[in-house]
């Protein structure tokens, strides 16, 4: 994961090669669905006419039916590509996608409607509209720059969604402080809402980086969490889900003033942790709307 990024940060339970696989199908799915089937190339030399010495010809049509195998097989997985996060339990799909909000806002709703696994082994996927350095100064640039598409032209409510692992230099409340006062400097109508609002903006910091995204619906969609979007208004005796319900509500936070346990805890809740939403505290937020 490097500053310019753009994709998809996905949350699991341990299984980390099963999550990948599952990403890649799910996206993937969503992405032909969206967009279209990723084109293939096709080796037209094939049926070109012989020309020159067959030396020739056999030399030129390997190399070019090694090129195209090999565009053939960067087309396939092109669209999304996992990359190290720096920390455990969390998976960072890098797209080149214009806009990763779209395709996981769809799957998302797909899933509350539906109410049908997908996977065993995703716990939340968060699309992430920009990756910087873990500074106060880059992420005011970023949601700055992404801010002017969702809070300049109409008002809107919003919260704050801070959350940071393996990262004690970035201070939460100085960056909750500025970004509202920045939100709050593009359209005065913008307002905090921390428990119903139009737009959530996501401040997930790991090590040194920071990711950042814009998304709607956020607490509607369960904060993106996909089991519990399944699991939802689903009988209690359902201990299935149980368990890893309880790991992402743990280790993931979705209120503005809420730091994730390490990942250590993420891995253990299973053995018993309530799957309540967390409770909220919001003394940062309340200052700043």
């Amino acid at each position: 994961m490097k500053p310019g990024h753009r994709g998809i940060l996905v949350t699991c339970n341990g299984h980390v090669r099963d999550c990948v696989r599952d990403s890649y199908r799910i996206l993937n799915e969503y992405a032909d669905e969206l967009y279209g089937p990723v084109e293939t190339t096709r080796c037209e030399e094939e049926n070109q006419p012989d020309g020159g010495s067959d030396e020739e010809d056999i030399s030129v049509k390997l190399q070019k039916e090694a090129e195209a195998a090999s565009k053939k097989r960067n087309a396939a997985s092109f669209r999304f590509q996992s990359v190290e996060s720096g920390a455990m339990n969390c998976l960072f799909i890098q797209t080149v996608l214009p806009d990763p909000n779209e395709i996981v806002v769809k799957l998302m709703r797909d899933l509350s409607a539906t109410k049908k696994h997908k996977s065993r082994f995703i716990l939340r996927m968060l699309p992430i509209q920009a990756v910087c350095r873990a500074n106060l100064k880059d992420i005011m640039d970023v949601v700055g720059r992404l801010g002017d598409q969702y809070f300049l032209k109409e008002p809107k409510t919003y919260a704050i969604v801070f959350n940071r692992r393996l990262n004690n230099d970035l201070s939460r409340d100085d960056v909750i402080r500025e970004l509202a006062d920045l939100i709050t400097s593009k359209n005065a109508g913008n307002k905090a809402n921390l428990k119903n609002p139009e737009l959530a903006v996501i401040v997930e910091v790991i090590k040194g980086l920071c990711c950042i995204g814009i998304l709607p619906e956020y607490y509607p969609l369960r904060k993106y969490n996909v089991v519990e979007l399944v699991a939802a208004r689903d009988p209690p005796s359902s201990s299935a889900t149980e368990p890893a319900k309880a790991k992402d509500v743990k280790g993931v936070g979705g209120t503005v003033n809420e730091q994730p346990e390490p990942e250590e805890q993420i891995k253990d809740a299973a053995a018993g942790e309530k799957a309540n939403s967390p409770k909220i505290t919001t003394p940062s937020d309340e200052a700043s709307g």
